[in-house]
């Protein structure tokens, strides 16, 4: 008590611990402070990737972003155009949406969009006439339009006149040309040249083998292969042959479908075989198809004109004079299709309508529009879709004049206003320049969306983390068992000698180049799973492969973090263990392993992070392009892969996709980052402190 008061002895004391202090030399300070700049450096550092991740994923999310449409403009432009057509494509849809479209660098807002096209569905005539009169609600719940025309091979029922009258449609035939069925097998035919009519109606009738028409024909099943029950081409053959009863032809369960060129396929693999359709078919196919003479006579043009050939049969286009008058389109395009088919039908493969009945049919069309005259069509100024639905006969000759139509000027046209968004001059641009538009994608779409393209405005970041989901779970199958066990060999079986001899040699592993892995993926572990599988089954490049061998590069890893925590549970615990009578591998399963139990979770997880963010091994072996798929054989590429593979080329700066690889970037950032947090909290939860 005394020498906590005395004043001497305090100062005596205070003065001794004063003396004891070690004073650092001057190299020690200054190491000190080159330590000090490293972490700061490192802080810094960091901050400063996260901040340009997040500047430039922010960019990414509200930036416009100009896509490439993959159309072109088709006219050169001066600086007061307006109005403009470009190449045709589906893609126009989203460009119209987007308000704003780049040529060049000339930003210009969309004032209209008319997207001139033409779809032709192939429903057969029964089924054209049905879409083409059925009531809104029908149509709704089809989610389909009416169609303005319809595709006929043969003049409309009256039961159907009368469905159309029930929504205000009268049909009005325009007679285009004249269609000889064939009769057809396959060119492995060798046993079949004509028929007789009678001999026709037994084959598609009552018989069922070929030696019950002729003896000396095969004793082999007839197959028949005819058009669905909506097809003109059906109904016109069930009424020349079977006077409108289908049922004997029904009965013997013949392959069936509405687009004639399922039927060519089915007819060509079978020698034993036969169907009919339209003469077009026929002629596209006669390499593989032979057509049968009918009672002596040969489908051809002077046989149809003349009436000689029992399957001769006219074809139509029907439509309707509200919706000429009212849609200008269906109007013109009628008017084009008179005028341009007499040129077109022959090398279709069909036969010219008389001049009489192409003289009717445009009285038909006058009479229709309550025009005078039917003056010349300009189809550069004809605007507005053309929906067509019908007969898959009169299909390719639709689809021709179609084209020649689009040939002629009838494309998707933009009115503009130009130089839009502050700019001060606009300059003219020459045909073929890329039109842009602009597409901003949102946090939704990029983290729902299964399609990553970029280029045509798809932004869905989740068939690239499936893919590195994949292979990084590969990875840890294999890595986890083997990594484990060969820590555990290590600490707990190895003798010291062995050890200090194994673990450096494991250890190599993770200084071998990742590229060098990579391309063992490619050029040893595919052909292994190739030759195990089935090179149907596994493809070239797929995440199977890429994920074992990144499973091989972090082995090291995993094993070396374990076989540290293992080694650091104290030697007490074991021959405590041992001390109760348990047997090594016991001690090592239930009582080393749940002791060092945090430090094998830390080792897993960062295996983990590096797994993710493995870039050459994935990048060489998994593939290129997103793919959104589950099986380990096929090739998808991951986030990595992906950044690795646009970066490389041709990018642009501030283009989409370069603002991309940075949102992508910063999901791996965060991902990784939520692992290691994670790690961290795992490490502090199952801490044993010895």
């Amino acid at each position: 008590m005394a020498e906590r008061h005395h004043p001497a002895l305090k100062a005596a004391k205070e003065a001794g611990q004063q003396k004891l202090k070690r004073k650092p030399k001057y190299h020690e300070s200054a190491i000190q402070a080159g330590l000090f700049a490293c972490g700061l450096l490192s802080v810094f550092t960091t901050l400063g990737i996260i901040l340009v991740l997040g500047n430039e994923s922010i960019s990414f999310f509200t930036r416009d972003q100009w896509v490439n449409t993959n159309r072109a403009i088709l006219s050169d432009m001066d600086e007061a155009t307006t109005s403009f057509a470009v190449e045709p494509g589906k893609a126009l849809e989203a460009v119209a949406k987007s308000g704003a479209i780049r040529v060049g660098q000339e930003v210009m807002e969309i004032v209209e969009f008319q997207n001139n096209h033409i779809d032709i569905a192939v429903l057969g005539t029964g089924g054209g006439f049905e879409r083409w009169c059925a009531s809104e609600v029908i149509l709704a719940e089809l989610g389909a339009k009416r169609p303005q025309l319809v595709n006929a091979s043969r003049a409309v029922k009256p039961s159907e006149i009368e469905q159309c009258a029930a929504v205000g449609i009268t049909p009005i035939p325009f007679r285009v040309g004249s269609d000889a069925l064939a009769i057809t097998v396959s060119s492995e035919n060798d046993f079949l040249r004509d028929l007789t009519f009678d001999e026709l109606r037994q084959i598609f009738g009552e018989a069922e083998t070929w030696n019950q028409v002729r003896p000396d024909w095969p004793a082999e099943p007839i197959k028949l292969v005819i058009p669905g029950l909506y097809s003109g081409t059906f109904d016109f053959f069930a009424e020349e042959v079977f006077d409108g009863d289908p049922r004997a032809m029904l009965a013997k369960d013949p392959i069936m479908s509405e687009n004639d060129n399922q039927l060519v396929g089915s007819i060509h693999r079978d020698p034993f075989s036969i169907g009919f359709f339209g003469y077009a078919y026929y002629l596209e196919n006669a390499d593989d198809l032979k057509v049968l003479v009918l009672d002596g006579v040969e489908p051809s043009a002077a046989t149809v004109e003349d009436g000689s050939y029992a399957l001769a049969r006219p074809l139509f286009i029907y439509s309707d004079a509200r919706i000429m008058r009212e849609q200008a389109q269906a109007r013109d395009f009628i008017s084009y299709y008179l005028g341009e088919v007499s040129e077109v039908i022959v090398d279709v493969g069909y036969f010219q309508a008389s001049s009489q009945a192409l003289a009717e049919a445009r009285s038909q069309w006058l009479r229709a529009t309550g025009a005078d005259d039917a003056p010349a069509v300009n189809a550069t100024e004809v605007s507005g879709e053309i929906s067509i639905a019908g007969s898959s006969t009169v299909f390719p000759l639709t689809q021709r004049i179609g084209e020649t139509f689009v040939e002629a000027g009838y494309l998707p046209r933009f009115q503009v206003k130009r130089g839009a968004r502050g700019a001060n001059t606009v300059a003219p641009h020459s045909a073929g320049v890329a039109v842009e538009y602009n597409d901003r994608p949102t946090l939704v779409e990029f983290f729902s969306n299964r399609n990553w393209i970029p280029a045509i405005g798809e932004f869905g970041v989740i068939p690239l983390i499936n893919a590195t989901l994949m292979t990084s779970t590969i990875a840890m199958l294999v890595a986890l068992p083997l990594g484990i066990g060969a820590a555990i060999y290590l600490s707990e079986y190895a003798s010291p000698k062995v050890r200090n001899w194994l673990k450096p040699v494991l250890e190599i592993l993770a200084g071998i180049p990742t590229v060098v892995y990579g391309y063992f993926a490619l050029t040893f572990m595919t052909p292994l799973l190739r030759g195990i599988f089935g090179v149907e089954i596994v493809n070239i490049y797929n995440t199977g492969s890429a994920g074992i061998v990144v499973g091989i590069l972090i082995i090291p890893l995993v094993s070396s973090m374990s076989e540290d925590a293992l080694h650091a549970v104290p030697l007490a615990l074991r021959e405590a263990s041992y001390g109760l009578g348990a047997t090594k591998l016991e001690t090592v399963i239930k009582v080393v392993v749940p002791a060092a139990l945090s430090g094998i979770l830390a080792a897993f997880i960062v295996a983990i992070s590096r797994a993710i963010g493995e870039t050459m091994i994935v990048a060489i072996a998994a593939g290129a392009g997103p793919n959104f798929s589950f099986n380990p054989f096929d090739s998808a590429e991951t986030m990595t892969g992906h950044i690795a593979r646009i970066s490389g080329g041709d990018l642009s700066y501030d283009s989409i996709d370069y603002n991309s690889i940075f949102a992508i970037g910063l999901t791996l950032f965060l991902m990784t980052f939520i692992l290691n947090a994670l790690s961290r909290v795992i490490i502090s939860r199952f801490r044993e402190a010895y």
